[in-house]
């Protein structure tokens, strides 16, 4: 009998803590660096990938070397859902034209301060768009 009270202590409170943290999508950034020859292929590839998160960002300048260029990619998943970005930063680690991928949280921006930042890329390229 006494088991039994401690099976639906545990369920009760599991139920609430997964339920959740799977439903609260936490910021993370993937940075690649490859050959820029490849930057093209390895862009489409990895929207292919992510097609499923939430880009909050995504952008690629030149690295420290002459040849080489970083790819930046912010997503907003779940812990549910980071299997997937682990399995995603493994496939994208085996391209040839990878030099180094690097994955991380980003602690200090809030879900609300990602969708403000996508708000004002998005109202920005409207108004690029107008006829002047």
């Amino acid at each position: 009998m006494p088991f039994n009270k401690v099976r639906a202590f545990f369920n009760k409170y599991r139920f609430a803590a997964t339920k959740d943290s799977h439903e609260t999508a936490l910021p993370y950034r993937i940075v690649t660096t490859c050959r820029t020859s490849e930057v093209a292929k390895l862009e489409e590839l990895m929207r292919q990938l992510l097609s499923a998160y939430d880009v909050t960002y995504q952008g690629s300048e030149p690295a420290v070397q002459a040849h080489l260029t970083s790819i930046t990619v912010e997503v907003m998943c779940s812990v549910r859902e980071r299997g997937g970005l682990v399995q995603l930063v493994t496939r994208v680690a085996r391209e040839v034209s990878v030099r180094s991928v690097q994955w991380e949280s980003i602690p200090q921006r809030s879900a609300r301060s990602a969708q403000a930042r996508s708000a004002s890329a998005s109202s920005a390229a409207h108004a690029t768009a107008l006829p002047a």
